[in-house]
């Protein structure tokens, strides 16, 4: 017997799937753009 395929998930779903993954991968580079900016300052690297 074949399983029946998997019913299309909605165009809102989707959407909200791509904005929440943008979302984290745009805080996940702040975040490490912080901790390179406490690293120079750190080391005397101030502009």
């Amino acid at each position: 017997m074949r399983a029946e395929p998997a019913a299309p998930r909605s165009w809102p779903r989707r959407i909200g799937w791509l904005v929440a993954i943008w979302a984290a991968s745009v805080a996940v580079l702040a975040v490490v753009a912080l901790l390179f900016r406490l690293l120079m300052n750190a080391a005397g690297l101030t502009s």
